[in-house]
């Protein structure tokens, strides 16, 4: 009889995939985005004033949680730098965009059709069309609305020709 093969890994949660993965700047701190994150914390920075990179980061992050938590069906990683894993590359090129806009570096006519279609899979699982992985440690998302409710009973104030006659 033959041994039973060796366990993976000693550590079970070794093996543990995540669904939700953090977008931090460490974690982007890749060739692309290394220069952009470089020159957006260095560039027309005010004394004392702090890197933006950062809070564009987290930005981004918030904006792509809003969007997952704008519908019911959908909840929301406690760490609230973490995303979708399926999202990351949509959030790299959003943070792209966001970069070289603080930066006043134009977008290519390429990076303006991807962020269009990422705004529209956003859209998309805003209303429920398409569904996010479980997250790893889930919080019932707080649920706020991606536009204001209408104003029910408001009336314009009458302009005084009108009160007249």
């Amino acid at each position: 009889m033959a041994a039973p093969p060796p366990p993976i890994h000693s550590n079970p949660s070794a093996n543990f995939v995540s669904n939700w993965i953090p977008i931090t700047l460490a974690n982007l701190y890749d060739a692309k985005i290394a220069a952009l994150v470089d020159a957006c914390d260095t560039a027309a920075l005010a004394q004392n004033q702090e890197n933006r990179s950062a809070g564009l980061i987290q930005g981004v992050v918030n904006e792509i949680r809003r969007k997952i938590a704008s519908h019911q069906r959908n909840q929301l990683d406690q760490d609230p730098t973490r995303i979708p894993q399926g999202l990351k590359i949509l959030a790299q090129d959003l943070i792209i965009a966001k970069l070289k806009t603080a930066i006043e570096e134009e977008l290519t006519e390429d990076e303006r059709i991807t962020l269009a279609t990422h705004q529209r899979n956003l859209n998309r699982i805003a209303d429920g069309t398409d569904v996010v992985d479980m997250p790893d440690n889930p919080i019932v998302a707080p649920m706020e609305p991606l536009v204001p409710p209408p104003a029910f009973g408001h009336r314009p104030p009458r302009r005084q020709n009108e009160l007249n006659g």
